[in-house]
């Protein structure tokens, strides 16, 4: 007789099996995405048992009462095609099932599945890699009169909070307060008066770094932004960003920078789709938190 899956949230000490298995699934998540991960969401990571082993995760994360994110949907794969992956997933649909809007990146293939559960298609995002040695054969240009380069540590934290809402489905002050503060995290903003135009984060991963978020209200100062947040790497490390695929200017930058699509996936969202300015979101912060 086959043992009945137990689900519950994940323990302290199995947090971080997520994440590993995501880097050998090559999702390439940041080096320390854990601690800003699960600030947001103490509760938000949900495990699969197997007499005690852990066999399938998901994140159901609650920003708060209006918006949540799913991610690390993963089975073993010694343990796949027994029906554990669809048992974490409806329990991650269900913990959020009282907010106004739910949101995930998932793989194109699985789309239709996705929709089964309620969850309708907003837009692709696209994963681009490149390095340093390609982005410095373009010139950053020099910024418009007014606007000036500052480390985003430099920046009220009230500034930032309210910017990067305009950008998010949701204000996400716990989750910036630890994305702009983490270990080896790197942010810069641009900034006209005391007003920020544009910012953007680079984190070291599995693989490389990735920028995330990138938010830019020209495509010049999104350019700006990732020279100089690059400007310190080695010429190979292989640098990746993901901007949203109807962003056709962000989309311009990258292949402008010499960065190639590795893959794609679907935003998808139940409820209430946001309105958001995909024109100015140059990179999102991450397929498994949005």
């Amino acid at each position: 007789m086959t043992p009945k899956l137990q689900i519950k949230p994940l323990p302290p000490e199995h947090l971080a099996t997520p994440f590993t298995w995501a880097q050998q699934e090559g999702w390439n998540p940041g080096t320390h995405d854990l601690i800003p991960f699960t600030q947001v969401d103490p509760v938000g990571f949900i495990g699969g048992y197997l007499n005690d082993e852990l066999v399938a995760t998901v994140s159901a994360v609650r920003y708060n009462q209006y918006f949540g994110f799913i991610g690390f949907y993963i089975v073993a794969p010694t343990h796949r095609g027994n029906g554990y992956g669809m048992q974490v997933w409806n329990a991650g649909v269900e913990q959020l099932a009282d907010l106004a809007c739910v949101g995930l990146d998932g793989v194109l293939a699985q789309t239709d599945n996705y929709q089964k559960s309620g969850f309708k298609l907003a837009h692709k995002n696209c994963r681009y890699e490149g390095n340093p040695e390609q982005f410095r054969a373009k010139s950053s240009g020099e910024l418009d009169q007014g606007e000036r380069l500052e480390p985003l540590a430099q920046v009220g934290f009230d500034t930032l909070v309210s910017f990067d809402e305009q950008h998010f489905p949701t204000r996400r002050n716990t989750f910036l307060k630890a994305w702009a503060t983490q270990a080896d995290h790197h942010g810069l903003a641009i900034l006209r008066g005391h007003e920020i135009c544009a910012y953007g984060i680079i984190r070291p991963c599995s693989l490389g770094y990735k920028i995330g978020p990138l938010f830019a209200q020209t495509t010049a100062q999104a350019c700006h932004l990732i020279l100089a947040l690059c400007s310190n790497l080695e010429p190979q490390t292989p640098v990746y960003l993901d901007p949203p695929a109807s962003n056709v200017m962000a989309i311009n930058l990258a292949q402008s920078l010499g960065m190639r699509m590795v893959f794609e996936t679907a935003r998808m969202y139940k409820g209430a789709t946001p309105s958001l300015p995909i024109e100015n979101i140059y990179g999102i912060t991450s397929f498994e938190l949005g």
